[in-house]
């Protein structure tokens, strides 16, 4: 039976992934509570920067694919997105489980939650200027492949939100030229900007 498409709290009133409620179905409700329990905490610590202890990970999550990977990624978006929007361990608890979660196995990432929201809701704020940062641009342009008049830029973006995920991506784009020398000239004025900016702050 197909889910009625519904808005989440934890989602910032929005709709929940598919593959978020796949993964809650497929994997989370069939691990013991315990082990969801140390999961979602040894999860909260990598949001906080600790370090990632993936061998511990692969024993709590021995019966499911791909190493848990993915059930890292769903409980990283769970606690992640709960603590961004500020929502309430009730409405939390409250969601996950009309998204399929079994009653006990909320409880256990809502108590995560309540103790580490704190911490992840700041190291969010710390890494808000990092989030879609534009690490490099590459002219990767290509006679024979590159349309006429325009040419083509390779762009890696350091943390880009992929389904509310930070992931590093490469973005191949076609641009015109006459477009390019205008984009030029904004980004040099925005670099002005920045270092007069920044020459106040110092001074």
């Amino acid at each position: 039976m197909l889910r009625r498409r519904e808005k989440f709290r934890f989602c910032g009133d929005g709709d929940c992934p598919d593959w978020v409620l796949a993964e809650i179905i497929s994997t989370l409700s069939n691990l013991s509570v315990d082990n969801v329990e140390q999961l979602a905490q040894l999860v909260a610590k990598r949001i906080c920067g600790e370090p990632f202890e993936e061998a511990e990970i692969r024993s709590l999550t021995s019966t499911a694919s791909n190493d848990g990977k993915t059930a890292v990624a769903c409980v990283h978006y769970m606690l992640t997105n709960a603590a961004r929007y500020s929502c309430t361990e009730s409405i939390f608890n409250e969601e996950i489980q009309q998204l399929g979660l079994p009653k006990d196995h909320a409880k256990a990432i809502c108590r995560v939650l309540q103790a580490n929201a704190t911490a992840i809701r700041q190291q969010l704020i710390d890494k808000a200027f990092r989030i879609n940062e534009l690490q490099s641009i590459r002219n990767v342009t290509s006679p024979g492949e590159t349309p006429p008049n325009c040419a083509t830029l390779e762009l890696k973006i350091s943390q880009e939100l992929v389904d509310g995920l930070p992931k590093d991506t490469t973005h191949i784009v076609n641009i015109e030229c006459a477009q390019l020398s205008a984009l030029l000239d904004e980004m040099k004025l925005a670099r002005d900007i920045m270092l007069k900016y920044e020459s106040k702050e110092s001074g």
